[in-house]
């Protein structure tokens, strides 16, 4: 143990010492690299220091020699400057010298002569009185006229002047010292001399001029004067005489300046005497006081004639100006003198600022337009540019300064008082502003606040770039003298004064107090402005700075613009001058300003006070744009958001509270920021911030939303959009719920103007909500809020679509409180007892869709309708009506404001207008036409759109949408599976049932009716909502339509009511006038012109002209519809409610009770007084009911008995609809039944429901009685009633005799001849329905067929309906006739040859020959009236046999011969064995080919001593009636030999025994293929055939030819016969048809999946098994095939055939598929057909287009009525009871089938109808394809026209190649000869 112990210690020793020396190295190295590194960075730093001085230095070098160019630049400038001043000098001086050389013109034209000085003036008088008139001559500078003053013609010149010499100083004195009378030339003359005095000249003492001085100066001398008294003291004071002036002198000629009115003479000189008294100021002692209180007299004396505006001169203004400028600028020179300012008072400093505060307010309450109502604008003084010639004014008699005193560039110079005083005043302040005590402040800034105000500009935008600068300086001197005072020692009083005079004053007026706010608040604005400027400068400096750093740390030269490090840094600024100090008070004064005077003065638009709210915002503003300046990386204090925030929040208060000079918010708007002030464009402006960047956001969204009223709706959407994608409606923000409160709570919210507010704030609810919707604790806050504020709204507050999401949110909300209250307990038996907000909600719910609302509609106002005719109950002749609009454009037209009440009468102007132009008033205007038996112009109806709901809508209908929404929830949602949902769905159902009549509001009931209406099953019985399969076959829209409540689809009825004769009956008809000069109307209150082309109308009775009528509903749906529904899952079955359950058909919690909703519809129907809602059901039930599985169970057949007699009932008395109220303009009770036969359509399907036959039977008298209704209801009526053909027929039976007589009476209207036809055609293959039927009643069906070919065949070729229609009801007229001629017993057919035979010569009246299918006809009945033979022979055994060329051709005897003649219209060919005595003869006809096998008794079968028997004869006897089998004919000699033995009588007796036992051996049909036939023609072996003698005489005759008797022409031409016969034999002798059978399996679409399918269900099988015969197809002869190959296209295959057709089915599923996956082989023959077939089983609707081939025409669709995922081969008979037919026809095809928009049909009774539909489908069908879809008037050639045709050009052909005349009658000999030699024709 020790051992190891020592070896483990020096391991780890040795471990130890490994690792130190490993650090050490390690450290080395690291150490190295270190160094080595460092020496690196160290290189390159001092590589790029060096870079940095060296760039340095070479930019310091660039930047000298740019000072350098700069300097440079300066000096040219400035010598430019001072070359140009010295021009304007010179030109100056050059001027003066001409004004003053004009003068002395001037005074040298006048040629006044001067007074000689020692004598006195001779002049001096009151007229001629020195101070009245001018002194000196003054030059005009105008004009320069020879004769300056107008004199006297006759005056003679002056005398020449006396010149004497000048009077000296002293004798001027004397002369002038009192008592001596003044004279104003010694007293210049005294001035001029003082002012001449030297210093060598001692001057008078100034006691001695005190005299003179007081004389001249005195208030009484003139101002001539004075003014001269003036200039001699300034003369003396600044002349010698100021030398030897004492401080006494000085103050005793103080009393010289007496305070006299301002003079525009006197005041220059005096004020020129008053600076030389003081020298300027510089000998002021002891006068201060009064020298300040002279100026300001002064002063404010000629400041009073500027500030008024009227009577006063454009000269003297400028003399006034030039006056203040000279007297402030005095005074300002003596305060500039500290000696001066030290010797004043603090009575004389208040005194001047008094003075000033006097002048400042005069000159700021001048209007700012004052140049402009001062300056003259005719004045050349003031328009030097003017070219118009002004004269000289006239010369004035007082002393007046002429203009040449001054330059003309100073007249023009005409200031504001405001720009003069306020440049004196700031003057002033620069120099005494320091020396001022702070009281003094009280006085001073509001002048400069009002001045600044005055004088403001727009600011420019806060910016580091250089702005423009005001454009007033007064302006920027202002706020210099203002930043000087806020910042200088004074500031905080500053501070406190000017947030004083931010608020208004009570002892201002309101202009002052605004001026003086707007300009404190300026001078905040500037100083915040400054410290803006100040951190945009820094926060831009500490930017650029942070990256320009050199890679090592060192900052590198920052490019600064000049005076950038001044402005960031400035020194006189103050941190207190900040937003967030001075928010309160802003928001505070802002408050004051807008209730100031409020009470007395509302708040309007522009007020003065506006300007003081406007600079607030302003200031707002500069805060804001200073934000947007700032970096990105800068953050903004929440303090200053917050300040602006509430200064903000106290501005918009007066935007809610200003109002229009109307009354009316004041709009703005914040994507265009523009208003009718410029305070409402600050506003815009600050609240247009870009709410997805500006950090202001926290506060902008709220303010925006107080201020919403004054709003667009595009700003609030825009908001709403910001505020979405900020997250700040979302769980996200704290203040969430609050804005969400905000939102909903708005005014106006849901006011037409906010349609995309109002949208944005629903969308993005639903979006909230959504989101929430899982997260209970977010979800039932905002479900609470939205409950509440939904609970609060206004009753009469309506809401349109949008706001739906709300009453959506309370159904989800209720429905997830539902949900959570039954997760614990799933039990219903404490629901009913159970409170909750479900139950509050859903008790909202209820009230609100029972409330009554008052709607503007429901007050309809009566209406007077002058009628003759009303709207009498029952079928009544339809009224002739006219529309030009649908509904819903003319009820907007006519009753526009739906918010007033309308009264009853019409308008006076729609009277006059009536009365004059004889038309109708706008209140009368034409109603719109109905589908009545009037002429329907060929242009389409106008389209009517897609009707949207209302814009406002009751809170009704949004309540009905909530339970809705409720009861989709917990039916068609996972919800279905819980037993409690469907007890609360089955709760709420009923609810909805009960609101169909109890709702508040008609649009409330209409909304139920919308979801209920759609309501379906699928084949399980499982519910479902139908959306996209809704009205998938249009019947909705077509039945709509019928009322003006859609577009109506193109080929209906309505586009084929064109009769003619209607037209040229109205025509003739002439215009019926009233006694008031008015047509009558042509609605249908007007009389009515009897028309009707029927007679079984019933006549109109009359009733009194005015008849009240309440004003029609404007309409509340229309096709397509636009619902506001919310249903949670729609064409989704429920996996848990159903409407029946086979296996419990007790009570079952899974069964909704839809037989109470269909009781509630049928309450509907007998009692609704609404027409919105009748129509609604009208239209809208037949398409559900068409959904059997929907209404299934005893009680639904017991509701269904019912709405059977209540229809039954209500149209055969005509009671149904006769309790509506407000009809529609052209819209009686009778279109109302009209809609009704729809509903009882459908009902034919229910008739298992009627457990009476007397049910059924009133039925089809009802549909008989609807045949005297307008076309639409003929029309439908004539559908159902081919329905009941097959469904009802003990009914139809009964009736048909009438149903008969009915149509021989309406079938004059070509428009209903296509459903006659068709009914007829239907009812023919029904030998059931007219079994009893008598000669009379055949003879009707005959009328009826033969009257269309006489409308067909008109004279003047003119046609009501369209050329393929009239060619399809041409055929089918001739194929009703032969169908029916056929019913007919054979014994009684020829009774009826002659009616049939002379009706068919009247249609061809008027023309020479009859028409070819006329010829048909003839040679059909000749076929058929004697015989059922078929109309082409069989082949027989017995023939094979005895007319065997083979066999005949081994006897000694000849070979057959055989002769053919043309006889008329047929080719007869006899063929004779000329020693056996067989004679074959062959008729070939139009109609057929007939032939007769007689063997001539006359030749005996074995004559007495023939060695060689006839034995080819007895076994052809023997075999006559064999079946052939398709195996070939035994060989004669085989034959033969089995009666070599000379067989006897009992041999030949059991051989026809034998072929007796062979037939009735024959198997029976298998139940499900039914027969296979084969071989011969299968009609032999289905009919019992029956012939008369006269049929062999018919079919060798020559009839129907019209000539006399003929004996016929022999064709000798053997090879042209032979060429005929193989031509005309292959023509078919009956119309065949090929139509197209496909399966559609469930889950297929495309052509390849139908196309592959070999196999189809139980009820398809079945349904083929009785559309036609098994037939196999190798070895046919007679039967059609269709173009099927049997080696392609499989042994077998479907058709029907009668005596007058064949249709072969192509049927998809027995053509055996090949390896072409496309299955081509099978498109190839049903993609070329016609007509096809479709049984659709997929579940889905079948698209017309599935098939993709040009060939795409008709598709007869039969599916199951009820949809669902059933399994292919189902076998329920409950599933397959009844099936749905629909008739899809290619774009533009009319309808000509009777099943309309769908027809439910009995699985016994679908074959037969299919059937029928296919041919008559596949006739229609080929005349649209031979006219060109319609285009082309080319005639359809049936095969029967076709063989008449052929034979007609053979029978010409042989005649002309003969060229034998006819024999006529001759009784000559050689006549005789002709006629008796026989042997030329036989």
């Amino acid at each position: 143990m020790a051992a190891t112990a020592s070896w483990e210690k020096k391991r780890k020793e040795k471990e130890t010492k490994f690792l130190e020396t490993a650090k050490a190295d390690l450290e080395k190295c690291i150490a190295t690299r270190v160094e080595e590194y460092s020496a690196a960075v160290a290189d390159l730093n001092a590589a790029y220091y060096k870079f940095v001085l060296d760039y340095a230095q070479t930019d310091d070098r660039i930047r000298k020699l740019w000072l350098q160019l700069q300097h440079g630049q300066q000096s040219l400038a400035t010598l430019s400057q001072k070359k140009h001043g010295a021009m304007i000098e010179v030109d100056k001086e050059r001027e003066k010298g001409q004004v003053k050389g004009m003068a002395i013109a001037k005074k040298a034209v006048e040629g006044e002569p001067d007074v000689p000085s020692f004598l006195p003036d001779p002049t001096l008088s009151d007229r001629n009185d020195d101070a009245s008139r001018p002194t000196r001559q003054r030059a005009n500078t105008s004009t320069f006229p020879f004769n300056w003053r107008r004199k006297a013609e006759n005056t003679t010149a002056p005398a020449p002047p006396t010149i004497s010499a000048p009077l000296q100083w002293e004798e001027l004195i004397e002369a002038l010292t009192p008592p001596a009378v003044p004279s104003l030339n010694y007293a210049k003359s005294l001035a001029t001399a003082l002012g001449a005095l030297d210093a060598h000249s001692p001057p008078p003492r100034l006691t001695t001029l005190q005299p003179v001085l007081a004389s001249l100066c005195s208030s009484d001398s003139p101002i001539p004067l004075q003014t001269a008294g003036y200039d001699i003291l300034t003369a003396y004071l600044k002349g010698s005489g100021s030398s030897i002036t004492t401080t006494a002198d000085r103050l005793s000629c103080l009393s010289l300046f007496i305070d006299v009115p301002w003079s525009q003479e006197l005041w220059e000189a005096r004020t020129r005497a008053l600076s030389a008294l003081t020298h300027s100021g510089a000998h002021t002692a002891g006068m201060e006081g009064h020298i300040l209180r002279m100026l300001e007299s002064w002063t404010e004396r000629a400041f009073e004639g500027l500030s008024q505006t009227d009577s006063i001169s454009h000269e003297d203004r400028l003399e006034r100006q030039r006056s203040v400028e000279s007297l402030t600028a005095f005074l300002t020179s003596l305060v500039r003198r500290p000696e001066f300012v030290s010797r004043l008072t603090e009575a004389d400093t208040a005194g001047v600022l008094q003075m000033w505060e006097r002048l400042v307010d005069k000159s700021l309450s001048v209007p700012g337009e004052y140049l402009n109502l001062v300056s003259p604008p005719s004045s050349p003084y003031l328009e030097p540019h003017s070219s118009k010639a002004v004269s000289p004014p006239k010369r004035s008699l007082s002393h007046r300064r002429h203009h040449s005193s001054t330059s003309l560039p100073k007249l023009s110079h005409l200031k504001h008082p405001a720009d003069i005083i306020v440049d004196a005043y700031l003057t002033y302040l620069s120099e005494r502003l320091v020396a001022l005590a702070p009281s003094y402040l009280t006085s001073i800034l509001p002048l400069l606040f009002r001045a600044l105000a005055f004088y403001s500009t727009p600011l420019p935008r806060i910016s580091l770039e250089p702005g423009i600068q005001p454009q007033n300086a007064l302006e920027q001197r202002i706020s210099g003298v203002l930043g000087k005072i806020a910042s200088g020692p004074y500031a905080s009083s500053c501070k406190i004064l000017m947030k004083r005079h931010f608020f208004p004053s009570a002892q201002m007026s309101l202009q002052v107090s605004i001026q003086t706010s707007v300009g404190a608040l300026r001078t905040l604005r500037i100083s915040l402005r400054q410290v803006l400027e100040s951190r945009l400068a820094r926060a831009y400096i500490e930017r650029a700075s942070s990256v320009e750093y050199s890679p090592a740390g060192v900052p590198t030269h920052l490019a600064l613009e000049r005076g950038l490090m001044e402005r960031a840094w400035a020194q006189d600024e103050s941190q207190s001058w900040d937003i967030i100090r001075f928010a309160n008070v802003l928001a505070r004064a802002a408050k004051a300003w807008i209730s100031f005077e409020q009470e007395t003065t509302p708040n309007v638009i522009a007020a003065p006070k506006e300007a003081v709210l406007h600079e607030i915002a302003a200031i707002v503003k500069d805060v804001i744009q200073a934000m947007d300046e700032r970096g990105d990386n800068e953050d903004v204090d929440d303090e200053e958001i917050a300040a602006i925030g509430r200064v903000l929040r106290e501005l918009v208060v007066y935007v809610r509270s200003v109002k229009t000079a109307e009354g009316g918010l004041i709009p703005i708007s914040l994507h265009r920021p523009d208003g009718s002030s410029p305070f409402l464009v600050a506003i815009a402006t600050v609240l247009a911030e870009d709410l997805k960047t500006s950090p202001l956001f926290l506060v902008l969204p709220s303010i925006i939303l107080s201020i919403a009223d004054h709003l667009p709706d595009r700003d609030l959407t825009h908001l709403l959009t910001t505020m979405i994608e900020r997250q700040c409606l979302s769980p996200t923000s704290l203040s969430w719920l609050d804005d969400w409160k905000n939102l909903l709570t708005m005014s106006h919210l849901f006011s037409p103007s906010r349609a995309g507010t109002r949208q944005h704030v629903m969308d993005h609810l639903q979006s909230v909500w959504e989101f929430v919707k899982d997260i209970p604790a977010y979800r039932k806050p905002l479900a609470s809020l939205v409950f509440d504020v939904w609970k609060q709204h206004p009753a009469d507050e309506l809401e349109d679509t949008s706001a739906l999401v709300a009453w959506n949110l309370l159904a989800d909300e209720a429905v997830l409180r539902l949900v959570e209250r039954h997760v614990e307990d799933p039990s219903t038996e404490k629901c009913e007892a159970q409170q909750g907000l479900c139950e509050e909600i859903l008790d909202f719910l209820l009230a609100m869709a029972h409330e009554r609302i008052e709607e503007d509609d429901d007050a309809a106002s009566i209406r007077t309708v002058e009628s003759q005719v009303p709207s009498p109950p029952g079928l009544i002749p339809p009224m002739n009506t006219a529309s030009t609009s649908p509904i819903l454009s003319r009820m907007t037209s006519d009753y526009p404001g739906l918010k007033e009440k309308e009264t009853s009468l019409p308008s006076v102007m729609s009277i006059l207008t009536s009365l004059t132009s004889g038309a109708q008033s706008r209140s009368q205007s034409k109603p719109r036409r109905t589908t009545n038996d009037m002429s329907i112009s060929v242009e389409a109806s106008p389209v009517i759109s897609a009707t949207e709901p209302p814009s406002a809508t009751p809170k009704s209908v949004g309540a009905v949408i909530a339970l809705v929404s409720v009861f989709s929830q917990l039916v068609f949602t996972p919800l279905a599976l819980s037993q409690c949902s469907l007890w609360h769905a089955k709760q709420v159902f009923k609810h909805l049932v009960e609101l169909v009549t109890g709702a508040g509001c008609v649009r409330a009931r209409l909304t139920v009716l919308q979801f209920m209406m759609r309501l379906r099953v699928d084949r399980d019985h499982r519910l479902y909502y139908a959306a996209a399969e809704y009205d998938k076959d249009g019947n909705v829209a077509h039945l709509a339509a019928l009322i003006n409540r859609a577009e109506a689809s193109p080929s209906t009825v309505e586009d084929l009511l064109r009769d003619d004769e209607i037209k040229r009956a109205r025509a003739r008809a002439p215009p019926q006038q009233e006694r008031d000069g008015r047509r009558p109307s042509r609605g249908r209150g007007g009389p009515r012109v009897d028309t009707s082309r029927s007679r079984s109308r019933v006549p109109a009775r009359v009733i009194p002209t005015a008849v009240l009528r309440a004003k029609p509903r404007e309409p509340l749906w229309s096709i397509p519809e636009m619902l506001s529904l919310s249903v949670a899952a729609s064409d989704v079955s429920s996996e848990g409610m159903t409407s029946y359950d086979p296996a419990n058909p007790g009570h079952n919690e899974s069964v909704l009770p839809l037989s109470s909703f269909l009781a509630k519809l049928v309450e509907v129907i007998e009692t609704e007084r609404e027409w919105e809602i009748l129509s609604y059901v009208l239209c809208h039930l037949p398409t559900q009911l068409a959904n059997k599985h929907l209404f299934c169970g005893p009680r639904s057949r017991i509701v269904i008995g019912k709405l059977l007699a209540s229809l039954c009932l209500g149209i055969s008395e005509g009671t149904l609809a006769t309790k509506v109220e407000r009809w529609p303009d052209g819209i009686i009770s009778r279109d109302a039944q009209g809609l009704a036969f729809h509903t009882l359509t459908v009902l034919i399907s229910y008739k298992r429901c009627f457990d009476n036959a007397q049910q059924l039977h009133h039925l089809v008298e009802v549909f008989l009685l609807g045949l005297n209704g307008q076309p639409s209801t003929q029309k439908c009526c004539l559908h159902a009633l081919s329905l009941a053909a097959f469904e009802l027929q003990p009914s139809m039976a009964k009736h048909l005799s009438r149903i008969m007589e009915k149509l021989s009476q309406i079938m004059s209207n070509p428009a209903m001849a296509v459903y006659i036809i068709d009914f007829l055609a239907i009812v023919g293959s029904q030998r059931a329905l007219y079994v009893n039927f008598t000669e009379s009643d055949y003879k009707m069906v005959f009328a009826v067929a033969l009257k269309y070919l006489e409308n067909h065949n008109r004279a003047d070729g003119s046609l009501s309906i369209s050329w393929a229609l009239s060619q399809h009801v041409r055929i089918m007229s001739y194929y009703i006739v032969y169908v029916w001629f056929l019913a007919v017993d054979l014994p009684d057919r020829h009774r009826h040859v002659t009616y049939i035979v002379r009706q068919l010569l009247l249609a061809n009246s008027g023309r020479e020959d009859v028409d070819a299918p006329t010829e048909v006809a003839f040679d059909w009945l000749a076929r058929y009236t004697y015989a059922s033979a078929d109309p082409r022979p069989a082949k027989s055994t017995l023939d094979e046999i005895v007319m065997n060329p083979n066999l005949q051709a081994k006897s000694s005897e000849p070979a057959i011969s055989e002769k053919t003649w043309i006889l008329g219209n047929s080719v007869v060919t006899i063929r004779a064995l000329a020693r056996r005595g067989w004679i074959e003869v062959l008729s070939r006809r139009a109609s057929g080919m007939t032939k007769f096998l007689v063997r001539a008794e006359n030749v005996p079968m074995i004559p007495l001593g023939d060695v060689d028997p006839d034995f080819v004869s007895i076994s052809g006897t023997l075999m006559m009636d064999r079946k052939d089998g398709g195996e070939e004919v035994v060989c004669a000699e085989e034959g033969i030999a089995r009666f070599m033995g000379s067989p006897g009588l009992g041999e030949v007796k059991d051989a026809l025994s034998n072929t007796a036992q062979s037939l009735s051996s024959a198997p029976r049909p298998d139940p499900i293929t039914g027969y296979v036939w084969s071989g011969s023609a299968p009609s032999q072996r289905r009919k019992e055939v029956a012939i008369d003698p006269s049929y062999f005489a018919l079919q060798l005759s020559a009839y129907p030819h019209k000539g006399p008797a003929s004996r016929g022409r022999l064709v000798k031409d053997k090879a042209r016969l032979a060429s005929f016969f193989r031509t005309f034999d292959r023509m078919p002798v009956i119309d065949t048809h090929k139509v197209g059978v496909m399966y559609v399996a469930p889950g297929q679409k495309t052509e390849a999946e139908i196309l592959r399918n070999t196999h189809g269900s139980p009820a398809y099988t079945r349904f083929l098994e009785g559309l036609g015969r098994l037939i196999n197809l190798r070895g046919q002869v007679d039967v059609y095939d269709g173009g099927l190959d049997p080696d392609v296209d499989g042994e077998y295959a479907y058709a029907w055939w009668d005596d007058i057709g064949q249709i072969l089915f192509h049927t998809a599923t027995l053509m055996p598929n090949g390896e072409d996956p496309n299955c081509t082989s099978k498109k190839a023959h049903i993609g070329n057909d016609y007509v096809r077939i479709v049984w659709n089983d997929s579940g889905m609707p079948y698209r017309f287009d599935t098939l993709s081939t040009q060939f795409q025409f008709v598709n007869i669709v039969v599916e199951p009525h009820s949809r669902g995922a059933i399994a292919a081969f189902s076998n329920n008979l409950h599933e397959h009871e009844y099936f749905k037919v629909t008739v899809q026809r290619a774009p533009g095809m009319v309808e000509f089938t009777p099943i309309g928009d769908f027809k439910l049909i009995s699985a016994a009774s679908l074959p037969q109808l299919i059937r029928q539909l296919s041919l008559l489908s596949d006739w229609f069908v080929a005349v649209w394809q031979n006219t060109g879809g319609d285009t082309r008037r080319d005639e359809v050639i049936t095969n029967w026209r076709s063989r008449l045709e052929a034979i007609q050009r053979f029978r010409d052909q042989v005649l002309a190649a003969d060229q034998e005349p006819e024999p006529g009658v001759d009784d000559s000999l050689a006549g005789q000869q002709r006629l008796r030699d026989f042997s030329t024709a036989y």
